[in-house]
């Protein structure tokens, strides 16, 4: 039997106390945002930095020949040949500017998308499934300050990106540091490079909202949420070491 969180009147706390609050005290900060859910300013802002830093990178030389090695390096796991010609129009899309902030658009179109169908799953996990009876914007507002540490992260690895020229998929704070000596492109490797610290990091903020919100075991849901995540993850591995040139 679940006991969830009913909507109450409660008094907001700013934007700027809920995205520091939900890194220094997520559980008190996560209890006002529950009982007073906004979930679309803190979107917003965090779409901006993750879009702003995401295309940071391609204004500088190193970025941009990044970009367009980790283009070419997805075209080699499909079995694609790169040829000279390929190349070319690689790098002279890389300078078109207009195409860069493309990016920056698309991150206001998919950020708020993987949000809203997260809040959907976890809603339908938490409210049809286990009989919670939490509103669905309350959920959100769990899923979109959880994505405050995604902005952290990307901020966090942009001064190591741009200054090595080296991106990856999870960035630069990923658990393939801890095993630097499997062979690069292994399963294994691969897996471990595409676990993202911060993606961890969030997860236990989603676990510790969710949590609040449903008044369950924090430890739990994070358990649950994380042992799906390292599946996936292990699947995209598996995916993409298949593909593996030989």
């Amino acid at each position: 039997m679940t006991d969830s969180a009913t909507p109450e009147t409660a008094t907001p706390l700013p934007l700027l106390s809920r995205i520091i609050g939900v890194i220094t005290s997520p559980r008190a900060t996560f209890q006002n945002i529950v009982a007073a859910p906004r979930p679309f300013a803190v979107m917003f802002i965090v779409a901006t930095v993750i879009g702003l830093a995401s295309i940071a990178p391609q204004f500088t030389e190193k970025g941009r020949a990044a970009t367009i090695e980790t283009q070419i390096s997805a075209m080699e796991r499909f079995g694609a040949t790169v040829t000279p010609e390929i190349r070319e129009r690689l790098e002279e899309r890389s300078k078109n500017v207009p195409l860069r902030f493309l990016g920056l658009v698309g991150t206001y179109i998919f950020l708020p998308v993987m949000a809203l169908v997260f809040a959907a799953i976890y809603w339908v996990a938490f409210n049809v499934v286990l009989g919670g009876t939490a509103a669905y914007k309350q959920v959100l507002a769990i899923i979109t300050h959880s994505q405050v540490v995604g902005a952290i992260g990307i901020l966090a690895g942009l001064p190591i990106i741009m200054s090595t020229g080296k991106m990856t998929m999870a960035g630069p704070f990923n658990l393939g540091a801890l095993a630097p000596m499997l062979e690069e492109g292994s399963k294994i490797a691969t897996w471990l490079g595409s676990i993202s610290i911060f993606t961890l990091w969030a997860l236990v903020l989603t676990s510790i909202g969710l949590a609040v919100l449903y008044k369950r075991n924090s430890r739990n849901i994070a358990i649950t949420l994380i042992a799906i995540y390292l599946l996936i993850m292990f699947g995209v591995a598996t995916f993409f070491s298949g593909f593996r040139p030989a």
